[in-house]
């Protein structure tokens, strides 16, 4: 039962992943149509970070209260028919209005997920919740290899309405595969201890770091003079490395602890700048390894803070700061990049990598 659990919820959160990586790809054909800014088209990310945040305690708490599992079901429906309305956007504010409803029903996701799978899995969690996290990296891979065909042979909304096809079957089958409820809270705690805001705090800036670079990753490469075609590749290269980031972030999380996390920080911080001093493709693979290890290695770490009273509030508390920081990190790069260019820009990714790595060192201690 736990297995067939932990396949539908990741299969649940690559979706959610494709969903909203869908617009990276697609930046230079809806910048080329809509004639917006970069700063405008990092909004497309914002619009969906900022509710997708501010979802995240409730998620956890009501997760705890009505059903964590009902609530996932809730969640891939949701996000699923509101990625869809995409079809029906024309002006730039609809892509805005489509991307928030759509944000709204995403968040519910994680929180209740990641509670559900610590629970299930104790002493295990690390390398449940790696294979979980795999989300991301999968999500981020196959998103371009879904929609950018379809953009360029007829147009780019269409491929909202696939995707969200594909995405309501695996809500369809957690309801018939998985029976009821798996675990039940006896006494909900709506609390958040102390000792995690020092850690949301670097979970805030790291995110904006991540969702900073994934925006405008395949863009960047694009002004380094590579096709659209070409940047998508490399895109979903960093992605496609990050599977295996993510499982082995987790699972060296059950064996190392928090050490991992101090890895991990380093590595995105000297990768990521190296990535932008040499503009080599290559590097990629190193980064997309260490890129993506940070998720479940946070998320390992977050449920260590908690009691199962707790668990889904605390963790969709550290989530939601994390995601304020992907709230802002998106439009900040844009407009960087629109006012000092693409270098000085990613530059920053760094910067904020080696911000969140100090920051950590201070928990630790």
């Amino acid at each position: 039962m736990r297995r067939k659990l932990l396949l539908l919820l990741s299969i649940g959160w690559i979706f959610n992943y494709v969903h909203r990586m869908a617009i990276p790809p697609l930046i230079p054909i809806i910048k080329n149509e809509l004639g917006i800014t970069n700063a405008q088209a990092g909004l497309l990310m914002t619009s969906l970070l900022l509710p997708y945040a501010l979802t995240q305690v409730p998620a956890g708490y009501f997760g705890d209260k009505i059903g964590r599992k009902r609530l996932v079901v809730i969640s891939i429906l949701g996000y699923s028919l509101a990625s869809s309305l995409m079809v029906f956007a024309r002006q730039y504010w609809h892509l805005i209005s489509v991307r928030a409803l759509y944000g709204v029903f995403a968040g519910l996701y994680y929180a209740p997920s990641t509670a559900l799978i610590s629970e299930v899995y104790k002493e295990k969690k690390g390398s449940a919740l790696g294979v979980f996290m795999i989300g991301p990296p999968v999500g981020s891979a196959i998103a371009p290899a879904i929609v950018v065909p379809i953009a360029l042979a007829l147009e780019w909304r269409y491929s909202f309405v696939i995707i969200s096809l594909m995405s309501a079957l695996i809500g369809i089958a957690l309801i018939h595969g998985v029976k009821g409820e798996v675990r039940h809270v006896e006494r909900v705690n709506f609390a958040i201890p102390k000792n995690v805001f020092r850690l949301s705090l670097m979970n805030f800036i790291a995110l904006a770091a991540f969702f900073g670079m994934l925006t405008f990753l395949p863009d960047f490469f694009v002004d380094k003079g590579r096709s659209i075609e070409e940047a998508s590749f490399y895109f979903s290269l960093l992605s496609i490395v990050g599977i295996f980031g993510s499982i082995a972030g987790g699972t060296i999380y059950d064996r190392v602890g928090k050490g991992s996390l101090f890895s991990a920080l380093f590595f995105n911080m000297f990768l990521s700048f190296l990535l932008v001093k040499t503009t080599y493709p290559i590097l990629v693979l190193p980064l997309g390894l260490f890129f993506y290890s940070v998720g479940p290695i946070v998320t390992a770490y977050t449920s260590e803070h908690a009691t199962p009273e707790n668990l889904g509030t605390v963790m969709g508390f550290v989530n939601m700061m994390g995601f304020f920081g992907a709230t802002i990190g998106p439009y900040f790069i844009g407009l960087l990049i629109d006012r000092v260019g693409y270098e000085m820009a990613f530059y920053s990714i760094s910067g904020m990598y080696l911000v969140s790595l100090l920051i950590f060192m201070f928990e630790w201690k």
